[in-house]
């Protein structure tokens, strides 16, 4: 039976105010266009749902849990589980529902005491500017190029206690730091620490980890929610130095993993036909991307845009104008195909972004352009 609706009392709005960071008043918040549309191409999920069967081997062990009973403080098989497929011992790892919800902890943890400055990758992954402003946390860019590259003399000075954000492949232009490069940076700042959000690196093959036995300014933030197809399950995790993890764990609240996002986590780790099932969609994703790429750039001069080279599961589209980039956009729309509009984000005017769908998703917005 519903409840008789009561509304709040609006409180005065400068006593209000006076909690609340200037930056965060003055941040707008996240939101996402949710038009109902055929073809979904915004949010750079996998266009590949899970087998059913698959589906009903979670359902089936969450029926034997107890509902009534909360789930592992932390998830401690999980974690052991997660240990064994990435190579990294238990103690330096910490999940978390979301890669996105590990961004606020990093954050909060190493960004608010720095004696050196935040740095944070730009344009790049729209939350990490956003926590920053939301949490009232200084930081300075570093600015890609035109061609949406990262440039190491791009990099701004970095004195000892900095703290230093990107992500690669980036999203949302899905360029990439070479491992060479990498280890460059952290090499020439051994007291810097660095964070690396992978989202997308296996549709790049070109992972960070092994950098860690060697630097401990490292640290490599993933999720599933991409080549996994596991969007809906909500599961990402940190990979860094244990003494690191043992002080981010502090900020992430216990039980944050119900049964179903662990048990489903413990499928993608280890079971076989899982784990074949990603291997071919990450391979039919990079397929379709190339082709996307090479028949979008022949029709790129007249169509007054271009394309970017991706190493991930998306395409960056850039107009010269503004306003030819939001009527293309709204084409789109009009033909049933959503994508993702960036051209009010920071150095991305006139931009779209195209995750990479089925291919028969993927001809029909080939065929609009």
């Amino acid at each position: 039976m519903s409840q008789e609706k009561i509304t709040p009392k609006t409180p005065d709005q400068t006593w209000l105010e006076s909690y609340f960071y200037p930056t965060l008043l003055e941040a707008k918040a996240y939101k996402i266009d949710t038009p109902v549309v055929d073809v979904k191409l915004d949010q750079n999920e996998s266009p590949w749902d899970w087998p059913q069967h698959l589906k009903k081997k979670i359902l089936d062990r969450v029926a034997e849990k107890p509902w009534n009973r909360y789930p592992e403080p932390i998830g401690e098989e999980l974690h052991q589980r997660l240990s064994d497929y990435v190579g990294v011992p238990a103690n330096c790892l910490l999940t978390s529902p979301g890669s996105n919800m590990m961004i606020p902890l990093v954050f909060d943890a190493m960004a608010k005491s720095l004696s050196g400055k935040v740095v944070v990758a730009r344009p790049s992954f729209a939350l990490f500017e956003m926590h920053c402003n939301y949490a009232g946390i200084p930081y300075e860019t570093w600015d890609l190029d035109e061609n949406f590259e990262y440039q190491l003399d791009r990099l701004p000075e970095l004195p000892d206690g900095s703290f230093v954000v990107f992500a690669s492949p980036n999203n949302p232009t899905g360029t990439s730091i070479s491992p060479e490069m990498l280890e460059t940076m952290l090499a020439q700042n051994p007291k810097t620490m660095f964070l690396a959000d992978e989202a997308y690196y296996e549709f790049n093959d070109q992972p960070y980890t092994h950098l860690m036995a060697k630097y401990s300014n490292l640290m490599i933030l993933r999720t599933m929610s991409k080549t996994m197809g596991a969007a809906g399950v909500r599961l990402g995790y940190l990979m860094a130095p244990a003494a690191i993890i043992e002080q981010v764990k502090k900020l992430r609240l216990p039980y944050l993993l119900n049964h179903f996002s662990m048990e489903a986590a413990k499928i993608i780790l280890s079971d076989d036909e899982m784990q074949a099932f990603v291997k071919k969609n990450i391979e039919n994703a990079v397929s379709e991307r190339d082709r996307i790429y090479q028949a979008l750039s022949k029709k790129a001069a007249d169509g007054g845009f271009r394309v970017f080279n991706s190493k991930a599961n998306f395409l960056l589209l850039q107009w010269l104008q503004a306003d030819a980039c939001d009527k293309a956009y709204r084409h789109l729309i009009e033909k049933g195909i959503l994508v993702r509009n960036m051209s009010k984000g920071p150095g991305l005017a006139g931009c779209l972004r195209v995750s990479i769908g089925t291919q028969e998703e993927n001809d029909r917005l080939i065929a609009v352009f």
